[in-house]
Protein backbone atom coordinates (compact mmCIF):
# COMPACT_ATOMS: atom_id res chain seq x y z
CA UNK A 1 0.00 0.00 0.00
CA UNK A 2 1.29 3.43 -0.86
CA UNK A 3 1.87 6.13 1.70
CA UNK A 4 -1.01 8.17 0.27
CA UNK A 5 -3.38 5.21 0.80
CA UNK A 6 -2.30 4.80 4.42
CA UNK A 7 -2.66 8.54 5.00
CA UNK A 8 -6.14 8.53 3.43
CA UNK A 9 -7.22 5.57 5.61
CA UNK A 10 -5.93 7.38 8.71
CA UNK A 11 -7.83 10.56 7.82
CA UNK A 12 -11.05 8.61 7.22
CA UNK A 13 -10.66 6.76 10.51
CA UNK A 14 -9.96 10.03 12.36
CA UNK A 15 -13.07 11.58 10.77
CA UNK A 16 -15.24 8.62 11.83
CA UNK A 17 -13.97 8.66 15.42
CA UNK A 18 -14.43 12.44 15.70
CA UNK A 19 -17.96 12.11 14.31
CA UNK A 20 -18.82 9.33 16.74
CA UNK A 21 -17.59 11.36 19.74
CA UNK A 22 -19.45 14.43 18.46
CA UNK A 23 -22.72 12.56 18.08
CA UNK A 24 -22.30 10.94 21.48
CA UNK A 25 -21.70 14.31 23.14
CA UNK A 26 -24.64 15.96 21.36
CA UNK A 27 -26.88 13.06 22.35
CA UNK A 28 -25.70 13.11 25.98
CA UNK A 29 -25.08 16.72 27.00
CA UNK A 30 -23.91 17.44 30.55
CA UNK A 31 -26.72 17.91 33.06
CA UNK A 32 -26.50 21.57 33.92
CA UNK A 33 -27.53 22.63 37.43
CA UNK A 34 -27.85 19.07 38.70
CA UNK A 35 -29.05 18.78 42.28
CA UNK A 36 -26.64 15.93 42.99
CA UNK A 37 -23.61 14.65 41.11
CA UNK A 38 -21.37 11.85 42.34
CA UNK A 39 -18.40 10.08 40.83
CA UNK A 40 -17.11 6.82 42.29
CA UNK A 41 -14.22 4.58 41.30
CA UNK A 42 -14.64 0.94 42.25
CA UNK A 43 -11.99 -1.58 43.29
CA UNK A 44 -11.92 -2.82 39.68
CA UNK A 45 -10.81 0.61 38.45
CA UNK A 46 -14.09 1.48 36.71
CA UNK A 47 -15.45 4.94 37.44
CA UNK A 48 -19.16 5.70 37.39
CA UNK A 49 -20.76 9.12 37.51
CA UNK A 50 -24.43 9.89 38.09
CA UNK A 51 -26.17 13.26 38.14
CA UNK A 52 -29.75 13.77 39.31
CA UNK A 53 -32.04 16.76 38.89
CA UNK A 54 -35.12 16.88 41.08
CA UNK A 55 -38.40 18.67 40.62
CA UNK A 56 -40.05 18.76 44.01
CA UNK A 57 -39.23 15.41 45.58
CA UNK A 58 -39.15 13.49 42.27
CA UNK A 59 -36.22 12.86 39.93
CA UNK A 60 -36.88 14.89 36.81
CA UNK A 61 -33.75 14.04 34.81
CA UNK A 62 -30.63 11.87 35.09
CA UNK A 63 -27.25 11.77 33.40
CA UNK A 64 -24.78 8.91 33.66
CA UNK A 65 -21.24 8.19 32.53
CA UNK A 66 -18.63 5.49 33.00
CA UNK A 67 -15.14 4.78 31.75
CA UNK A 68 -15.63 1.08 32.37
CA UNK A 69 -16.60 -1.89 30.25
CA UNK A 70 -19.92 -2.45 28.53
CA UNK A 71 -21.29 -4.22 31.62
CA UNK A 72 -20.46 -1.16 33.74
CA UNK A 73 -22.21 1.01 31.19
CA UNK A 74 -25.31 -1.21 31.23
CA UNK A 75 -25.45 -1.14 35.02
CA UNK A 76 -25.13 2.63 35.47
CA UNK A 77 -27.58 3.15 32.61
CA UNK A 78 -30.05 0.82 34.34
CA UNK A 79 -29.59 2.67 37.65
CA UNK A 80 -30.22 6.01 35.92
CA UNK A 81 -33.27 4.61 34.15
CA UNK A 82 -34.66 3.20 37.41
CA UNK A 83 -34.12 6.56 39.13
CA UNK A 84 -36.14 8.55 36.61
CA UNK A 85 -39.48 9.71 37.99
CA UNK A 86 -38.86 8.21 41.43
CA UNK A 87 -39.24 9.88 44.82
CA UNK A 88 -36.46 9.86 47.39
CA UNK A 89 -38.02 6.99 49.35
CA UNK A 90 -38.35 4.96 46.13
CA UNK A 91 -34.73 5.73 45.22
CA UNK A 92 -33.54 4.45 48.58
CA UNK A 93 -35.10 1.05 47.88
CA UNK A 94 -33.31 0.51 44.53
CA UNK A 95 -30.58 -2.10 44.88
CA UNK A 96 -28.31 -4.19 42.68
CA UNK A 97 -31.00 -6.83 42.21
CA UNK A 98 -33.27 -4.24 40.57
CA UNK A 99 -30.38 -3.18 38.35
CA UNK A 100 -29.71 -6.78 37.39
CA UNK A 101 -33.39 -7.26 36.49
CA UNK A 102 -32.93 -4.55 33.86
CA UNK A 103 -29.52 -5.67 32.56
CA UNK A 104 -30.27 -9.37 32.59
CA UNK A 105 -27.98 -12.05 33.93
CA UNK A 106 -24.45 -10.76 34.49
CA UNK A 107 -21.33 -12.90 34.48
CA UNK A 108 -20.15 -13.62 38.03
CA UNK A 109 -16.96 -11.73 37.28
CA UNK A 110 -19.04 -8.56 36.68
CA UNK A 111 -21.51 -8.60 39.57
CA UNK A 112 -19.45 -5.82 41.14
CA UNK A 113 -20.63 -3.53 38.29
CA UNK A 114 -24.23 -3.72 39.54
CA UNK A 115 -23.00 -3.15 43.10
CA UNK A 116 -20.99 -0.09 42.00
CA UNK A 117 -24.03 1.30 40.16
CA UNK A 118 -26.16 0.82 43.28
CA UNK A 119 -23.53 2.51 45.42
CA UNK A 120 -23.29 5.42 42.98
CA UNK A 121 -27.07 5.91 42.99
CA UNK A 122 -27.36 5.70 46.77
CA UNK A 123 -24.49 8.15 47.26
CA UNK A 124 -26.20 10.57 44.84
CA UNK A 125 -29.36 10.36 46.98
CA UNK A 126 -27.34 10.95 50.18
CA UNK A 127 -25.57 13.90 48.56
CA UNK A 128 -28.93 15.44 47.57
CA UNK A 129 -30.35 14.95 51.06
CA UNK A 130 -27.21 16.50 52.54
CA UNK A 131 -27.65 19.50 50.23
CA UNK A 132 -31.29 19.81 51.31
CA UNK A 133 -30.26 19.73 54.96
CA UNK A 134 -27.69 22.46 54.40
CA UNK A 135 -30.27 24.68 52.68
CA UNK A 136 -32.93 24.37 55.37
Amino acid sequence: MELSGILMAFVILLFLVAGWFGLYYLGNPPLEDADSTVKITGNCGDTMELALRFKGDTVQRTRHWTDGCSVSNQCIEAAAMLAGGKTISELKSINMMHIMEITGQLPESHLHCAQLAETTLQLAVKEYLKKLGAQS
